[in-house]
């Protein structure tokens, strides 16, 4: 009878060893294939972000050329898909030696979130005139006035990056 119950005893740990590594086998195959599935997913992800940043590129360029900055030959123009906020956003510069303007707009749906605008004054240095509009709209819809360009490339960075 004793000698039964060591048997049985020894049968249900190999039974259970068993039954462990079938499990742990297992749960190795599933790691894997979720990290091949992850794999798979961040490929997608980056087509897909190439895919909206190329969009968006000639969206913005197209947006330029249908506000008439493509004739202006100081006017330049930057663009970005921000895939936090899913929106392309154009940035358009321009300096004409009197004046500097600066916009940052939905590329699509032409909402403008920021502004710039300095004037020379010729009888101060540079950078004793503030500009003559300086705003942005927040990511959060608050809207911030600024005094300076470099305030302005701060609070439109939100959008650019």
């Amino acid at each position: 009878m004793r000698n039964t119950k060591i048997i049985l005893l020894i049968v249900s740990v190999g039974v259970l060893g068993l039954l462990l590594y079938l499990q742990t086998a297992a749960l190795r195959k599933q790691r894997r294939y979720v990290q091949e599935l992850n794999a798979k997913l961040e490929s997608m992800s980056k087509t897909a972000s190439l895919n909206l940043q190329e969009k968006c590129a000639k969206q913005a360029h197209e947006q330029f050329v249908n506000l008439g900055w493509g004739k202006h030959e100081s006017a330049v123009f930057g663009n970005h898909y921000n895939q936090k906020l899913n929106k392309c956003f154009l940035q358009i510069e321009n300096t004409d030696g009197e004046m500097t303007w600066k916009t940052v707009s939905d590329a699509f749906e032409g909402k403008v979130y920021a502004q710039y605008a300095w004037r020379v004054d010729k009888v101060k240095k540079y950078w004793e005139v503030p500009p003559v509009d300086c705003k942005a709209t927040l990511v959060s819809g608050e809207e911030r006035i600024c005094h300076s360009s470099d305030e302005f490339d701060v609070l439109v960075k939100q959008y650019m990056e």
